[in-house]
C-alpha cells in the first residue's frame, strides 16, 4: 500500500493586449512554502479552519523563493482572488484565478507572485499566510491585462 500523499502547485499567466491574447506563459511548478505545508498541518489538526487562497500579490524583488518565505521580498500590488473552482472530474484538484486589468500594477517591474490565504489575508500588504511563491519578471504595460492561473493539486503518491 503506497500511504504517500502530494501537493502540486502550478501556475500560468495568459497576456492580453486591447483584448487579445498576445502571450501565454505555460504551466510551470511554484515553490510551496513551509508556512503552506503549516497551514494545511494546521486545518488537519483544528487549530485553523480557514485556509483559503484569498488574495494574489506581485513584488519587485527577484530573491530566489525559499521553503521559509512569509511575504514576498517586496510587496508591490495585491488583488483579491477572482475565482476558485473544484476540477469536476479529478480528485484533490483546485484551480484559483486573478484577473489584473490593463489599468492596475504597471508602477513597477514585476519579478515576484505570492498567493496568500486564510483568516489573516486581506488587502494590507503582507497579510495572511504566504503559502506559494515563485520569480516572474516583467513590465506591465498599461495595455495589458494579466490572468494569472494557479492549479493545485493533492494527490496519492
Amino acid at each position: 500500500m503506497n500511504n504517500l500523499t502530494a501537493w502540486l502547485g502550478q501556475w500560468e499567466i495568459e497576456i492580453k493586449e486591447n483584448g487579445k491574447i498576445k502571450e501565454t506563459v505555460p504551466l510551470k511548478h511554484n515553490l510551496i512554502t513551509d508556512a503552506g505545508l503549516n497551514m494545511l498541518r494546521d486545518m488537519l489538526s483544528g487549530v485553523i479552519n480557514d485556509a483559503q487562497i484569498k488574495y494574489v500579490a506581485l513584488g519587485n524583488n527577484a530573491t530566489v523563493p525559499i521553503n521559509t518565505d512569509i511575504k514576498l521580498g517586496a510587496e508591490q500590488f495585491r488583488k483579491i482572488v477572482t475565482s476558485r473552482n473544484n476540477d469536476p472530474v479529478q480528485a484533490g484538484k483546485l484551480y484559483t484565478e486573478l484577473y489584473i486589468a490593463d489599468t492596475e500594477a504597471n508602477s513597477f517591474k514585476c519579478e515576484e507572485i505570492g498567493w496568500f490565504a486564510g483568516g489573516g489575508a486581506n488587502a494590507t500588504k503582507d497579510s495572511g499566510i504566504c503559502m506559494a511563491r515563485i520569480l516572474y519578471s516583467r513590465q506591465k504595460s498599461s495595455t495589458e491585462s494579466w490572468t494569472i492561473r494557479r492549479t493545485d493539486t493533492i494527490s496519492r503518491g
